[in-house]
């Protein structure tokens, strides 16, 4: 493409109305959870929650427009307002197995708030604008869930975009498990 060309491309192109509203998470996929823990929390981010997203704990699981099964350690920390993820994918096809057999380790999507719209809308709004679902399901807490929606905007963008939702109700599942350990209770003092 000649200068003159990408230029004239350039200026036909148009920023579309935004939507994405806030950045909340950052996810990074690994191959050993808590090796990227332990790195992490030499940088001073954690102490991280462990879950097992697998078909008990995830309903409703979808990969590439169909029904699906897989399993993936997910562990999360929060710094400021920045949730930070790990997936490391154990079984089944995911769109975090299919990044780490092509790339290897790294940061794999950044999720977005959608100005706290319904689910629906906000696939909708992704469909819209050419970014069909390539993963969702539905994880369920002690009491309430959260609907994770990943879109496939890898090959326009170069990641993946995701949108997530927690129910009001939200409550940790029991099986939580944190890593190195459980963050200290405030007395109020």
């Amino acid at each position: 493409m000649s200068n003159a060309t990408h230029v004239a491309a350039v200026q036909e192109t148009k920023v579309a109305a935004p939507f994405l509203g806030n950045v909340q998470e950052i996810c990074i996929i690994t191959r050993d959870h808590k090796k990227t823990i332990d790195g992490l929390s030499r940088l001073g981010i954690g102490p991280f929650q462990i879950h097992t997203f697998n078909s008990s704990s995830v309903t409703n699981q979808t990969f590439r427009g169909k029904q699906a099964s897989f399993e993936l350690t997910v562990c999360f920390a929060t710094q400021g307002s920045i949730v930070w993820e790990l997936m490391e994918p154990i079984s089944g096809d995911s769109i975090m197995k299919e990044f780490l057999d092509a790339h290897g380790e790294g940061i794999h999507h950044v999720a977005f708030d959608c100005n706290h719209v319904p689910p629906k809308e906000r696939r909708a709004e992704f469909e819209k604008r050419g970014f069909g679902l390539a993963q969702s399901g539905v994880w369920h807490g002690k009491r309430g869930t959260c609907e994770f929606m990943f879109f496939d905007t890898e090959g326009a963008i170069s990641t993946c975009f995701e949108s997530y939702c927690f129910s009001e109700d939200w409550e940790d599942p029991e099986s939580t498990v944190w890593y190195p350990n459980k963050p200290m209770e405030h007395s109020g003092m």
